[in-house]
């Protein structure tokens, strides 16, 4: 082993050279010719870029015996590679860029392989929130972000929350990343959860969604799929430094919004850095029809961003990151409308994320890149709660600190043949507390949390992932093994410990007849740990008690799909059909506490693998360019999931939904007709009958119509649009909230 690090610590020093030319070159618009300011040019797998000037100028240091390729993106701009030889150094290059009107399999996605590819050529069902489309759609939160998203549905038990459902599940079943690393911890609930709202939209630059994969790379909880949302970061510039600063203004009326962040960044060679600060005021949902008002649910929040990359040489890049985000007095309204609490609040939830990372950039075949990656998490939840006529006030807090470290290497064999293997480590540790205080007497009692103290689980892994290419055919092959060490010790319930175990696997078959196609053949198995929430929990959920769980094991999916990509100049389509299979499952189940089947009135439960699966979907998302100013954008999703176990359907599972948009863009302006949809969900199971958010007889039906309009001069773009213009009533099925009622909002974005 000591061999091998130096083996690798000689060969990096060994390959640092002084770059030895410059390449220079100039970005245009391909429509009017005009020079395109601020486009990010980089060259594939190294650690040299810069960013275009004013007039579209561009210098960019090259090594004499690189041989690689140009990655050049703009907001607004199809995104290219182009190849670099040589005697690209001897000329000013000349690059053109089409405006962007249909983003569909032609955005460079991180997520599916831990590098920059084309969607297009990916083996993987890709869905990609942009930064342009984040702009243009000036989403309010996280969750409501990836509404309309094609292959994600939105549940939203709260206003401050929101659960994305990838493929029917959802919650500790589907894997979140941050700038990929997890999200999920140890307290990550099954079914809906709202820490996907914990991420500040002010900070993301693009938000990558894999459907139906994932474990293999990234572990635990993938069965759904992964969401990697990707933060803004700082620019390399190659001529003199500079300092850029930029402001966002946001206000939906009704007082259901009023927002702003101001931004900064410093760009030179070999130091870039960028922040933020911002504050977001959210008050109360104005829902649709004849709803009115939902009170309450408003809250506030804010966050600050910092970002920095630093250059050491030619081969080392180190960057480093801090996301903070608070969110103050968030309610449960369908709590307080629905169950009979006086109050139920999340008040305050905290979220924080500091990360380091380096980066070598390499010529040896075996460790073409090695990222080392280093961060610490925070995530604070503190539930305050009251029923009506109750004199007690409940007050729980759970804190999870998580210390993680992933070593990822890119190997590059041959031109056919890449992979990417690693190790992973994460540590969490959950302190959790309860104090009941007694409103009239001023009593406090100190009681369990909602966890046992000091509850500890560790994950440990070794990943390889592999991708062979040939004429026509490219092949995807990949394994992981999965150790966990999980200790709970209960007063009451005694102690727990658990050593579960997973080796996954994944395969892929891509036959490329041409250019313009993709067909796709897959099967992947994964997994998900059961955690401190599965087998500790003592509390309160939405329809009874849990109580502990012992001898929980992973749960488990064999999926199989089938697939198919096209892209051309006008025309682009991406079309999946899967089947899941889910074994192993892990379930609440009616129990006893003290010999009795109700605690505090509630019904008692607890967790077990008892329940077996299967889900079947079809997912078809496509692009149509009109001309040159209008494109018709469509996506549709149908799933079914029955419960084999029990012979019923499975819980939650979304209706067929989709959208159909009409996109104009022409130079400096932009529009949107936008049609939501989704159909009566009235195949329930058991357990969707008896929750409090899904009306009787199932969730009913929906469509409404929005519209936004953009505008950008010089460096200030002006967006606006009205949502759900009919005024329709919609609840997304599975929400404890109702949709936005008739509404308008407008933004404005500056920079300096």
């Amino acid at each position: 082993m000591h061999r091998i690090i130096l083996t690798i610590f000689i060969a990096a020093l060994s390959t640092v050279q002084l770059f030895s030319q410059q390449i220079n070159g100039i970005i245009l618009n391909d429509e009017n010719n005009k020079p395109i300011p601020d486009a990010n040019i980089s060259i594939i797998n190294s650690n040299k870029g810069t960013v275009s000037n004013e007039k579209g100028f561009f210098t960019i240091n090259y090594s004499e015996k690189d041989v690689s390729e140009l990655l050049i993106s703009c907001l607004g701009f199809e995104s290219i590679r182009l190849k670099l030889f040589r005697e690209s150094a001897k000329n000013t290059l000349t690059i053109k860029l089409q405006p962007t009107t249909i983003q569909l399999n032609k955005s460079i996605v991180v997520t599916a392989s831990k590098n920059n590819l084309v969607s297009h050529k990916l083996p993987e069902a890709v869905s990609v929130l942009t930064e342009e489309e984040l702009i243009f759609n000036a989403p309010r939160s996280m969750a409501e972000a990836l509404v309309g998203v094609p292959g994600v549905w939105m549940q939203k038990t709260n206003h401050g929350g929101g659960s994305p459902f990838l493929r029917g599940l959802t919650g500790n079943q589907t894997l979140l990343l941050v700038d990929g690393i997890r999200l999920n911890n140890a307290a990550f609930r099954y079914g809906p959860n709202q820490y996907f709202n914990t991420i500040d939209v002010f900070s993301v630059n693009q938000v990558e969604i894999i459907r139906g994969k994932g474990s293999v790379l990234y572990g635990s909880d993938a069965l759904g799929g992964v969401i990697n949302v990707i933060t803004q970061s700082p620019e390399f510039f190659t001529k003199k430094a500079r300092l850029k600063g930029r402001g966002r203004l946001k206000l939906l009326n009704k007082g259901m919004e009023q927002s702003g962040a101001g931004e900064l960044e410093y760009q030179s060679q070999k130091f870039a850095i960028s922040g933020n600060v911002n504050y977001k005021n959210f008050g109360d949902l104005y829902a649709g029809g004849n709803l009115g008002f939902e009170r309450p649910s408003g809250y506030n929040e804010t966050g600050t961003n910092l970002k920095t990359k630093l250059r050491l040489t030619d081969k080392f890049l180190i960057t480093s990151a801090l996301n903070y985000l608070i969110q103050n007095k968030i309610p449960r309204y369908d709590q307080i409308a629905q169950r009979g609490y006086e109050t139920y609040l999340f008040d305050p939830q905290i979220h924080s994320l500091f990360y380091a990372r380096a980066e070598y950039f390499g010529n040896h075949p075996v460790f073409k890149k090695i990222r080392f990656t280093l961060s610490n998490q925070l995530s604070n939840e503190t539930r305050k709660t009251q029923k009506q006529e109750s004199a007690i006030f409940k007050t729980e807090n759970d804190v999870v600190k998580n210390y993680g470290f992933v070593l990822d290497n890119f190997s590059e064999f041959s031109e056919s043949w890449t992979a990417v293997s690693g190790l992973e480590f994460y540590s969490d540790l959950i302190h959790s507390t309860k104090i009941e205080t007694n409103i009239e007497t001023r009593e406090k009692i100190k009681k369990r949390g909602l966890y046992p103290n000091n509850s500890k689980m560790k994950n440990f892994a070794v990943f390889s992932q592999h991708s062979l290419k040939f004429e026509k055919i490219n092949l995807q092959l990949g394994g992981r093994f999965n150790a966990n060490q999980i200790n709970s010790v209960d007063e009451g319930f005694g102690e727990i410990k658990l050593k579960p175990q997973s080796l996954v696997g994944n395969f892929a078959f891509q036959y490329l007849p041409n250019k313009s196609d993709n067909f796709i053949l897959s099967a992947n198995t994964a997994f998900r740990t059961p955690n401190i929430n599965d087998i500790s929990t003592f509390g309160l959920f939405d329809y009874g008690i849990e109580i502990p769980s012992e001898n929980l094991s992973p749960e488990k999916t064999l999926s199989f799909e089938a697939g198919y990509k096209k892209l051309t100049d006008r025309f682009t389509l991406s079309m999946f059909a899967f089947n899941t299979r889910l074994k192993d499952q892990i379930v609440r189940v009616k129990s006893e506490y003290n010999g009795d089947v109700f605690y505090e009135g509630e019904p008692v439960y607890t967790k077990q693998n008892l329940a077996k699966s299967n889900i079947f979907g079809i997912e078809a998302e496509s692009g149509i360019k009109l001309n040159s100013q209008f494109s018709l954008i469509n996506s549709i999703t149908w799933l079914q999931g029955k419960n084999l176990k029990n012979d019923e359907p499975m819980r939650r599972i979304p209706p067929l939904n989709g959208k159909l948009a009409l996109r104009y863009s022409k130079s400096r302006l932009f529009g949107e007709t936008e049609f939501l949809f989704a159909t009566k969900q009235d195949r329930l199971s058991n357990g969707d009958i008896d929750d409090h958010r899904i009306p009787q007889g199932g969730t009913p039906g929906w469509d409404i119509i929005n519209f936004k309009l953009g505008y950008a001069w010089n460096k200030i773009s002006l967006h606006s649009g009205i949502q759900n213009i009919f005024n329709q009533a919609y609840r997304l099925h599975g929400s404890g909230v109702d949709g936005f009622g008739r509404s308008a909002w407008v933004s404005l974005q500056f920079e300096v």
